[in-house]
């Protein structure tokens, strides 16, 4: 879906943070289930059930590993940012930073230790856009701002 136009400079082409998963429900969805598969040996539950627990445990966290990391790609040109996504369903979004109103950065507490963060970008292009980045990498995000406030400034 991503092509350079005529003139456009990629600057970088990158994926979220390996770890900002970890601030996805689904991931912590997925150790309580291995939690209370694992602690369901201390009280009478059934091995096959405690297994399923892990099971469902285990496979919730890749699949959160997937959604969040995995499916995202992030480009980021000289004149536009966008993100692609390709997971059980496809999504192109993209932004010219002259068409940018505002950025807003979002950091938890994943996000501080690990050194990522996401962004909210709000504009109007053909329509009102509201695009939130997931797990873009310090670095990335400081070259989204930088150009996005470029001619504002």
């Amino acid at each position: 879906m991503f092509h350079l136009e005529t003139g456009e400079e990629l600057i970088k082409k990158t994926k979220p943070h390996s770890a900002s998963f970890l601030s996805s429900r689904m991931f912590w969805v997925g150790v309580l289930f291995i939690f209370l598969g694992i602690v369901g040996g201390f009280v009478s539950v059934s091995n096959f059930i405690r297994v399923f627990a892990v099971g469902i445990g285990f496979l919730l966290i890749v699949v959160s590993y997937l959604r969040r990391v995995s499916a995202y790609t992030f480009f980021l040109t000289d004149h536009r940012v966008a993100s692609n996504y390709s997971f059980l369903r496809k999504a192109y979004r993209e932004i010219y930073y002259d068409k940018i109103i505002d950025v807003m950065l979002e950091q938890g507490i994943f996000g501080k230790v690990c050194g990522y963060t996401d962004i909210w970008l709000y504009g109007y292009q053909n329509r009102w856009i509201v695009g939130r980045m997931r797990g873009v990498r310090i670095g990335d995000s400081r070259i989204i701002v930088n150009k996005a406030w470029k001619n504002k400034a």
